[in-house]
């Protein structure tokens, strides 16, 4: 079972969205708040992280370099649900996910058993 670290700074749409990824069989876990991202990456060891729009660019941007240095297998995926995001070119996929979850259930799907190889 794949491990998914999730942060966000609006609430609702961070438990809904691990509601989401745990049905599609995802080990989900969340930091308090998002700044406490890295702390937790570092003390549990996972696959992927998502980054929820809600927080920063600078917060998210600190947050992704710290990331790569924990963990520089670890896929990094943005997701927002707003039409003017341009997405963050520091992670590894910006999913738009204005339409439900497909999205990020298929990008984790696709990418997660190709770091696994790369681990190897």
């Amino acid at each position: 079972m794949y491990r998914v670290l999730s942060t966000s700074r609006n609430v609702g749409l961070l438990l809904s969205r691990n509601s989401v990824l745990a049905m599609a069989g995802f080990s989900v876990i969340s930091p308090r708040y998002p700044e406490e991202t890295p702390a937790l990456a570092a003390q549990e060891e996972v696959d992927a992280v998502v980054i929820g729009h809600s927080v920063d660019a600078a917060l998210r941007s600190s947050l992704i370099s710290e990331l790569r240095q924990i963990s520089p297998h670890c896929l990094i995926c943005f997701v927002y649900a707003t039409p003017d995001t341009a997405g963050e070119p520091l992670a590894d996929v910006s999913l738009d996910v204005t339409n439900g979850p497909e999205p990020l259930i298929l990008a984790l799907q696709q990418r997660l058993p190709k770091l696994e190889a790369d681990a190897a």
